[in-house]
């Protein structure tokens, strides 16, 4: 199986416990041009791959089935986040 990793994954981390019941969403989201590029439901599927990716340290499979199933959503296009620099193949 294939998987994605999240871009500076290691540099958003400030514990050593890699499985939080949380993560941390820096308010400078809001000024990354390639965040406020994504649609709505794209912007709140890639928030759910991140807390997603929490779990697994930030790594998520290349499994949109899985995702959406996990996830509880649909119409996950994971090649959106990989062309705007959010997740990078491994």
């Amino acid at each position: 199986m294939k998987f994605l990793r999240v871009k500076n994954w290691n540099e958003f981390q400030h514990y050593g416990k890699r499985n939080p019941p949380w993560i941390k969403l820096h308010r400078a989201i809001l000024d990354d041009y390639a965040f406020c590029s994504l649609e709505d439901i794209e912007k709140c599927h890639l928030m759910l791959l991140w807390v997603y990716a929490s779990q697994n340290d930030g790594k998520v499979p290349y499994d949109t089935v899985f995702l959406e199933r996990k996830l509880s959503c649909k119409n996950i296009n994971l090649d959106v986040y990989i062309d705007a620099g959010f997740l990078l193949l491994e």
